[in-house]
Parts: structure tokens; C-alpha cells; sequence
């Protein structure tokens, strides 16, 4: 039975985030879930009131409750793989003991973590100038400045149309909430994981990012880290993706043989 991963995509973004990688997964025999968080709500257009009372916490739980889901059903625990605002979800995830392996590719941070950052506010302005007492009252999509130059600044601009055309509107609560997380103890994390950092990202800054790498490498399990220099912060489908994902699988193949039972067979090297 092939192994599944859960994908978990960042802000603003819908599981077809995750396509390119997706498709690779699939061809190396992984199943793969990639939702769409909340997708009635989280529009491209004209979001629904409801969305703006949704949290972080929310998503959380429903990640977990897929998670489990997707136990229940193989009897087997999934890998998850979180994407910016999805891999502070997987970092909860890893936690709560949801996953087999956790995958934290440019991660939002835990408090600890966190780093100020110019960048940050270009990229998040079109939010940003709502103002901090007023932004939990609405939903807001990522403005297409801030989108093109914080998120897609090594993506061909000849994609940027096309990629934009999916970003949807997330409520001003989760918002609030990505800059006011709650604290993670990486003691607890007791499974194997891989934090994964981008030199050029503008909204995930490599110094928070190696944060995070150094945080877990003080886990129950000690964590990974890899930093890619020339990637930024759509690592998920840029120029060169294909060796990140190559490197994913490499360290799930390691990782995940090492976790195997002694009386189950091995493959042969």
C-alpha cells in the first residue's frame, strides 16, 4: 500500500497550490490529499460574511481532523507537508502526534521564531493598512503587488497572472493570528522532521525560517534543516522545484525506512 501525505497550502492559497509537487508525489507511488481549506468560504471573489469569524485554530482542527481521517482509513498515519501558513499547521499537527513525518517547507513561525521584517509589510501591505484593531473584523485577499513581488519574485512573470487568478480571500482573524501564534513545545515533537528554508522569500524570511530549523532541532526527535539560496517563497512551483521535491522524497525514503518495524522486510539497496 503506497504511503499518503497530507499537503497542507499557506494563506491565501487552494490545494492546487501544491500541483507540480503533487504530481511528482503521485508519479514516486506516493496518494496524495491536498485540500482546499474551508473552500466554501475562502472564495477568489466576494467572500461569504461566515469567513471572517473563521481562526487559525479552525484550520488547525480541521487539517487534524483530515489527518485522522486518513488514518482511519489506512491504519496508517499520513506525512504532512505545510506550505508557509500550512507548515505552522503541521508543526500543530506534529505535535499533537497527527502525523508520521512532518514537512515544514518556508514555515510561518511559533512567537519564538518570529523576526521583523520590511519585506513582510510590502508583501502584506494591501492588509496591513486596515489597521491592526481593524483587521479581525474583515477577510482580505493578498493584494497583487505584494503577491508578485513577496511571494512570486522567482516565478517566470509570465505565470503571474495565472497563479494570482487562485488566491482567495482568508479571514482577518487568521491573519491576526499568524502574527500572534501560539507557542509550540518541540519536546513533544517525537517524530521525524524536515524544515525547509528559501534565501530569496520576502513573506517566510530565511533568518525566521532558520529559526524554526534550529527550534526543532531541539525536538523529542531531532529535526532536519535545508535551505535552497535560489528559491523564494512559491518553492512550491518554481524553476528548480523538482529538486526540491527529489530531496523531500530522499529524506521521507531515510526517514521513513528507519521508522519500519524490525520484523518488517527492508528493501534491498
Amino acid at each position: 500500500m503506497s504511503r499518503t501525505i497530507l499537503m497542507i497550502h499557506g494563506v491565501g492559497c487552494g490545494g492546487e497550490a501544491w500541483n507540480a509537487m503533487r504530481r511528482a508525489f503521485e508519479a514516486a507511488g506516493w496518494r496524495v490529499e491536498a485540500p482546499t481549506l474551508f473552500e466554501d468560504q475562502r472564495t477568489i471573489t466576494d467572500p461569504p460574511q461566515s469567513l471572517k469569524d473563521l481562526t487559525l485554530t479552525d484550520y488547525v482542527e480541521a487539517m487534524s481532523a483530515k489527518a485522522r481521517e486518513i488514518e482511519a482509513e489506512t491504519g496508517e498515519k499520513p506525512v504532512v507537508m505545510g506550505h508557509s501558513m500550512g507548515g505552522l499547521i503541521a508543526q500543530n499537527l506534529a505535535a499533537r502526534g497527527d502525523a508520521a513525518a512532518a514537512i515544514f517547507l518556508t514555515p510561518a513561525q511559533t512567537p519564538e521564531c518570529q523576526v521583523q521584517d520590511l519585506r513582510l509589510m510590502i508583501t502584506f501591505w494591501s492588509i496591513l493598512k486596515a489597521g491592526r484593531k481593524n483587521i479581525p473584523e474583515n477577510s482580505y485577499k493578498v493584494g497583487k503587488f505584494g503577491f508578485r513581488w513577496g511571494v512570486m519574485n522567482e516565478v517566470p512573470k509570465s505565470r503571474h497572472d495565472e497563479i494570482y487568478a487562485q488566491a482567495r480571500f482568508d479571514s482577518g482573524k487568521v491573519y491576526r493570528d499568524l502574527t500572534e501564534p501560539s507557542p509550540i513545545d518541540e519536546k513533544t515533537v517525537t517524530i521525524p522532521t524536515l524544515t525547509i528554508g528559501a534565501g530569496k522569500d520576502r513573506a517566510t524570511p530565511i533568518k525566521a525560517v532558520r529559526r524554526v530549523g534550529q527550534k526543532y532541532k531541539g525536538a523529542g526527535v531531532p529535526g532536519d534543516y535545508i535551505e535552497y539560496p535560489r528559491h523564494a517563497h512559491w518553492i512550491v512551483d518554481e524553476p528548480g522545484t523538482d529538486k526540491v521535491v527529489a530531496d523531500i522524497l530522499g529524506w521521507l525514503d531515510s526517514k521513513l525506512t528507519d521508522q519500519a518495524p524490525a520484523n518488517e522486510p527492508q528493501p534491498v539497496m
